[in-house]
């Protein structure tokens, strides 16, 4: 019997690259020759975005090499990518290199799809019996899991502005680096350190990063804040643990949902 040939994490990811780089000629080829004449075309192209979502996010080891493969090239032509782009968003900016409100309009027909249990064999039928891709976003609705997420964050940003300029004056600790590794941000809101963690909470800083991203910088915060309110909301459960209602809106907040949350910094921070 033939040994059976196992690709590795980065040669699958590069497989899918190499997929997403041949549909971006489809796509060209679709613009500049089957615009006018059908959607159905432009239907399969998303069909084929959403097989390489579906094969990517298959593993999480896969889709974070795929994810920075793509962010990496998409940078390399020009295109900003924001830490906060969903990693589906990315696939289909990737493959349209539209402008930003074009490639939403295409990442929530996706979404829509993901949805209601959609796979990319049914796609093309999906958005044609939707009536088109502007029908098919409309039936889009965020999660529960996305709208409580964004008002977790939103409620505690407050408290963590207040949480950092306090900790100005009352830091966990403070180290020397070579001035060069600031010069380019010791002036800036905050300056990103690089270390190594332990189960204990042991922390090991092996350096300042020399650059500043003021979307890292807000990617940050918005971490602490769902942080803080997940700890916030531990503290509430054990005072309440007693309580037959408090385990049973607990038990359906922990209902996941079906829609993609997954953005492009979570996965790359990870």
């Amino acid at each position: 019997m033939a040994k059976k040939i196992v690709l590795s994490t980065e040669v699958i990811a590069a497989n899918i690259v190499a997929k997403a780089d041949y549909l971006v000629k489809q796509r060209e080829d679709f613009e500049q020759n089957e615009y006018a004449r059908s959607n159905k075309r432009l239907y399969e192209i998303l069909a084929e975005v959403l097989d390489m979502y579906e094969q990517a996010s298959s593993s999480k080891k896969l889709f974070k090499e795929s994810i920075a493969l793509l962010k990496s090239k998409l940078e390399a032509d020009k295109v900003r990518i924001q830490t906060n782009t969903l990693a589906l968003t990315l696939f289909v900016r990737y493959v349209f290199r539209t402008d930003r409100q074009r490639s939403m309009n295409y990442s929530r027909t996706l979404q829509a799809a993901i949805q209601q249990g959609i796979k990319a064999t049914q796609l093309a039928q999906f958005i044609e019996d939707c009536g088109g891709v502007e029908s098919c976003k409309k039936q889009f609705a965020k999660s529960e899991k996305v709208v409580s997420k964004e008002a977790s964050i939103a409620s505690n940003m407050t408290y963590v502005e207040d949480t950092l300029a306090n900790a100005i004056d009352n830091p966990l600790a403070t180290f020397k680096v070579a001035k060069d590794f600031v010069a380019n941000t010791y002036d800036k809101d905050y300056v990103f350190v690089i270390g190594k963690a332990d189960k204990q909470g042991n922390i090991k800083a092996l350096g300042a990063i020399p650059s500043y991203s003021a979307g890292m910088t807000k990617w940050a915060k918005q971490q602490l804040a769902l942080f803080l309110s997940e700890q916030k909301a531990t503290s509430e459960k054990q005072a309440k643990v007693k309580r037959k209602d408090g385990a049973i809106t607990l038990a359906k907040s922990a209902v996941k949902s079906k829609t993609p949350t997954e953005t492009v910094g979570e996965l790359l921070a990870a």
